[in-house]
């Protein structure tokens, strides 16, 4: 069995990866790496170079991926910059920002990236939709969990079941299904 290595520290991404690439012929570990982050706007992009690093540190097939909240009033912002911006904002300097905003419209842009050494990554990507609310949620893992309300629900995701959350990201993002197809093709 062919072994993939999954750049992440988040077991719960890694149990899913796993249980997308059951069957597939690949065995998935998990591995922890810093990798390199270029700017850019584009996921794919900063997915694309940060695979194609580890994958010729390593020099062994690796994914990782990297996502970004895209909220049309901002024009986007943050963007893929999501994770630092949640370091320095909380949920209500986001609602500050959209005071007067009529369009709450906003996406999740996951991109996955496959890559074996020496050669160009395979990107998947997916889209999930949402608005942002009104007002602050419940304490979240991160102030946009705190104020992003996933497509048909009617609260922020901080505030969703966990079992129904999974569902509409397993639902929307389907990157790991699609890779597991492709390694069975290949």
């Amino acid at each position: 069995m062919k072994k993939i290595y999954f750049i992440t520290s988040n077991d719960y991404k890694f149990q899913i990866a796993n249980k997308a690439l059951m069957g597939s012929g690949f065995e998935l570990v998990q591995q922890q790496l810093e990798t390199p982050e270029i700017q850019s706007d584009s996921v794919d992009e900063i997915a694309a170079y940060s695979a194609r690093w580890a994958a010729d540190k390593l020099k062994y097939p690796i994914i990782l991926t990297d996502a970004g909240c895209f909220i049309e009033a901002l024009n986007g912002f943050p963007g893929p910059f999501i994770k630092y911006v949640n370091g320095y904002f909380t949920a209500q300097d986001f609602l500050n920002l959209m005071i007067d905003k009529k369009n709450r419209q906003a996406v999740f842009k996951d991109c996955l990236a496959y890559c074996e050494p020496g050669k160009d990554p395979v990107l998947f990507t997916s889209i999930a939709p949402g608005t942002i609310s009104d007002k602050v949620g419940q304490a979240g893992k991160t102030a946009i969990n705190e104020i992003f309300i996933p497509a048909g629900f009617d609260k922020p995701e901080s505030e969703i079941p966990t079992d129904q959350r999974i569902d509409f990201w397993n639902k929307h993002v389907n990157n790991f299904e699609l890779l597991a197809d492709y390694l069975k093709s290949k």
